[in-house]
Protein backbone atom coordinates (compact mmCIF):
# COMPACT_ATOMS: atom_id res chain seq x y z
CA UNK A 1 0.00 0.00 0.00
CA UNK A 2 2.61 2.37 1.09
CA UNK A 3 4.43 2.13 -2.90
CA UNK A 4 1.00 2.98 -3.89
CA UNK A 5 0.28 5.94 -1.87
CA UNK A 6 4.23 6.96 -2.71
CA UNK A 7 3.35 6.79 -6.28
CA UNK A 8 -0.18 8.97 -6.51
CA UNK A 9 -0.31 12.54 -6.17
CA UNK A 10 -1.38 13.87 -2.71
CA UNK A 11 -1.96 17.05 -1.28
CA UNK A 12 -0.33 17.30 1.98
CA UNK A 13 -1.69 19.05 4.89
CA UNK A 14 -0.63 19.77 8.12
CA UNK A 15 -2.21 21.13 10.99
CA UNK A 16 -5.53 22.93 11.32
CA UNK A 17 -5.77 22.70 7.22
CA UNK A 18 -6.04 19.07 7.78
CA UNK A 19 -8.51 18.96 10.37
CA UNK A 20 -10.64 21.85 8.66
CA UNK A 21 -10.75 19.82 5.56
CA UNK A 22 -11.41 16.15 7.18
CA UNK A 23 -14.21 17.77 8.76
CA UNK A 24 -15.26 18.89 5.85
CA UNK A 25 -15.44 15.48 3.97
CA UNK A 26 -16.29 13.42 7.00
CA UNK A 27 -19.56 14.78 7.59
CA UNK A 28 -20.07 14.57 3.61
CA UNK A 29 -19.47 11.20 3.62
CA UNK A 30 -21.53 8.60 1.59
CA UNK A 31 -22.79 5.60 1.85
CA UNK A 32 -19.50 3.78 1.29
CA UNK A 33 -18.83 5.06 5.16
CA UNK A 34 -15.82 5.84 7.16
CA UNK A 35 -13.08 3.39 7.55
CA UNK A 36 -9.97 3.56 9.56
CA UNK A 37 -6.59 1.30 10.40
CA UNK A 38 -4.61 1.97 13.00
CA UNK A 39 -1.26 0.24 13.18
CA UNK A 40 1.06 3.08 15.21
CA UNK A 41 0.96 1.06 18.80
CA UNK A 42 1.16 4.20 20.53
CA UNK A 43 -0.13 7.87 20.07
CA UNK A 44 0.83 11.22 21.94
CA UNK A 45 -2.86 12.78 22.31
CA UNK A 46 -2.08 15.86 24.48
CA UNK A 47 -5.35 17.53 23.54
CA UNK A 48 -7.15 15.21 25.16
CA UNK A 49 -7.61 15.25 29.31
CA UNK A 50 -7.67 11.87 29.26
CA UNK A 51 -5.08 10.78 28.15
CA UNK A 52 -3.05 13.78 30.11
CA UNK A 53 -3.94 11.87 33.20
CA UNK A 54 -3.38 8.96 31.62
CA UNK A 55 0.00 9.94 30.89
CA UNK A 56 0.60 11.59 34.38
CA UNK A 57 -0.13 8.09 36.34
CA UNK A 58 -3.54 8.49 37.12
CA UNK A 59 -5.33 5.33 35.98
CA UNK A 60 -8.69 6.42 37.71
CA UNK A 61 -9.51 9.74 36.52
CA UNK A 62 -8.43 8.64 32.78
CA UNK A 63 -11.02 6.45 33.11
CA UNK A 64 -13.54 8.51 34.88
CA UNK A 65 -13.11 10.77 32.10
CA UNK A 66 -13.77 8.61 29.54
CA UNK A 67 -17.06 7.97 31.22
CA UNK A 68 -18.10 11.52 31.13
CA UNK A 69 -17.32 11.65 27.30
CA UNK A 70 -20.91 9.48 27.45
CA UNK A 71 -23.32 12.79 26.51
CA UNK A 72 -20.92 13.96 24.06
CA UNK A 73 -20.53 10.29 22.02
CA UNK A 74 -24.57 10.33 22.15
CA UNK A 75 -24.73 13.28 20.48
CA UNK A 76 -22.40 12.03 17.80
CA UNK A 77 -23.68 8.90 17.54
CA UNK A 78 -27.41 10.95 16.59
CA UNK A 79 -25.64 12.63 13.94
CA UNK A 80 -24.20 9.95 12.46
CA UNK A 81 -27.65 7.98 12.21
CA UNK A 82 -29.02 11.49 10.45
CA UNK A 83 -25.68 11.64 8.11
CA UNK A 84 -26.83 7.73 6.75
CA UNK A 85 -23.28 6.24 7.20
CA UNK A 86 -20.93 3.67 9.19
CA UNK A 87 -18.38 4.75 11.06
CA UNK A 88 -15.53 1.66 10.93
CA UNK A 89 -11.87 1.33 12.51
CA UNK A 90 -9.26 -1.86 12.61
CA UNK A 91 -7.00 -1.38 15.36
CA UNK A 92 -4.09 -3.83 14.96
CA UNK A 93 -2.43 -4.87 18.04
CA UNK A 94 0.98 -6.43 19.31
CA UNK A 95 0.60 -8.54 22.10
CA UNK A 96 1.48 -7.90 24.73
CA UNK A 97 -0.36 -4.83 25.10
CA UNK A 98 1.78 -2.09 26.18
CA UNK A 99 0.01 0.85 28.78
CA UNK A 100 -1.33 3.09 25.67
CA UNK A 101 -2.67 0.32 23.95
CA UNK A 102 -4.74 -0.24 27.18
CA UNK A 103 -5.86 2.85 27.74
CA UNK A 104 -7.07 3.10 24.20
CA UNK A 105 -9.15 -0.14 23.94
CA UNK A 106 -10.94 1.34 26.63
CA UNK A 107 -11.66 4.53 24.65
CA UNK A 108 -12.59 2.70 21.73
CA UNK A 109 -14.80 0.10 23.90
CA UNK A 110 -16.90 3.17 24.73
CA UNK A 111 -16.88 4.91 21.32
CA UNK A 112 -17.85 1.51 19.87
CA UNK A 113 -20.76 1.51 22.38
CA UNK A 114 -21.88 4.93 20.62
CA UNK A 115 -21.81 3.61 16.75
CA UNK A 116 -17.93 3.84 16.23
CA UNK A 117 -17.82 0.18 15.27
CA UNK A 118 -14.44 -0.83 16.30
CA UNK A 119 -12.82 -4.59 15.41
CA UNK A 120 -8.98 -5.64 17.04
CA UNK A 121 -6.67 -7.65 14.57
CA UNK A 122 -3.48 -9.05 15.39
CA UNK A 123 -0.65 -7.99 13.76
CA UNK A 124 0.69 -10.73 12.43
CA UNK A 125 -2.53 -11.30 10.11
CA UNK A 126 -1.26 -7.16 8.57
CA UNK A 127 2.73 -8.75 8.49
CA UNK A 128 2.35 -10.04 4.66
CA UNK A 129 1.30 -6.46 3.41
CA UNK A 130 3.90 -5.06 5.29
CA UNK A 131 6.46 -6.32 2.37
CA UNK A 132 7.23 -2.43 1.39
CA UNK A 133 7.39 -1.23 5.05
CA UNK A 134 4.79 -0.90 7.84
CA UNK A 135 1.51 -0.47 7.09
CA UNK A 136 0.18 2.96 6.78
CA UNK A 137 -2.61 4.64 9.21
CA UNK A 138 -5.11 5.56 6.51
CA UNK A 139 -8.95 7.05 6.77
CA UNK A 140 -10.96 6.59 3.65
CA UNK A 141 -13.98 8.74 3.39
CA UNK A 142 -16.50 6.94 1.06
CA UNK A 143 -15.37 6.86 -2.26
CA UNK A 144 -14.41 10.38 -2.47
CA UNK A 145 -11.37 10.57 -0.27
CA UNK A 146 -8.34 8.26 1.43
CA UNK A 147 -6.00 9.96 4.08
CA UNK A 148 -2.83 8.73 4.98
CA UNK A 149 -2.09 10.14 8.65
CA UNK A 150 1.48 11.99 9.60
CA UNK A 151 2.96 11.65 12.74
CA UNK A 152 6.00 12.78 14.32
CA UNK A 153 8.56 10.17 15.80
CA UNK A 154 6.71 10.78 19.28
CA UNK A 155 3.36 9.58 17.95
CA UNK A 156 1.81 13.03 17.46
CA UNK A 157 -0.32 13.53 14.54
CA UNK A 158 0.96 16.51 12.22
CA UNK A 159 -1.82 15.84 9.40
CA UNK A 160 -2.60 14.01 6.78
CA UNK A 161 -1.73 13.58 2.72
CA UNK A 162 -5.12 13.45 0.98
CA UNK A 163 -5.48 11.47 -2.14
CA UNK A 164 -8.85 11.86 -3.94
CA UNK A 165 -7.91 9.16 -7.17
CA UNK A 166 -11.02 7.15 -7.79
CA UNK A 167 -9.03 3.77 -7.50
CA UNK A 168 -6.80 5.12 -4.99
CA UNK A 169 -9.46 5.29 -2.67
CA UNK A 170 -11.72 2.36 -3.28
CA UNK A 171 -8.18 0.44 -3.10
CA UNK A 172 -8.16 1.71 0.40
CA UNK A 173 -11.21 1.03 1.20
CA UNK A 174 -11.00 -2.77 0.33
CA UNK A 175 -8.21 -3.04 2.10
CA UNK A 176 -9.34 -1.65 5.75
CA UNK A 177 -12.67 -3.45 4.83
CA UNK A 178 -11.32 -6.89 4.34
CA UNK A 179 -8.93 -6.29 7.38
CA UNK A 180 -11.92 -5.37 9.12
CA UNK A 181 -14.12 -8.32 8.08
CA UNK A 182 -10.97 -10.47 9.29
CA UNK A 183 -10.71 -8.93 12.51
CA UNK A 184 -12.67 -9.71 15.75
CA UNK A 185 -15.40 -7.35 17.87
CA UNK A 186 -13.97 -5.19 20.39
CA UNK A 187 -16.63 -6.10 22.82
CA UNK A 188 -15.29 -10.05 22.99
CA UNK A 189 -11.49 -8.85 22.21
CA UNK A 190 -11.50 -6.36 25.49
CA UNK A 191 -13.42 -8.72 27.67
CA UNK A 192 -10.86 -11.69 27.44
CA UNK A 193 -7.78 -9.47 26.98
CA UNK A 194 -8.21 -6.10 28.51
CA UNK A 195 -10.30 -5.98 30.98
CA UNK A 196 -8.32 -8.85 32.93
CA UNK A 197 -5.37 -6.10 33.21
CA UNK A 198 -4.04 -4.06 36.30
CA UNK A 199 -4.04 -1.09 36.22
CA UNK A 200 -0.93 0.43 34.42
CA UNK A 201 2.46 1.22 35.69
CA UNK A 202 3.18 3.65 33.46
CA UNK A 203 2.41 5.42 30.48
CA UNK A 204 3.52 3.81 27.01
Amino acid sequence: MRELLAAADGVRLLGADYWRDFDENFWSTGPSGFWKVERLQRFREPGDESWVAFAGGDWEKALALLQARRPSLAGYRDRLRAQGFENRRVRVVEPPLNAYLQWELHLLLLRDEYGARTRVLDAEHVRPLESDGVLPELVVLGDEVVYELLYDQDGLQEGGIRFTRPELVARARELVAGLYARAEDITAYFQREVAVLEPPVRSG
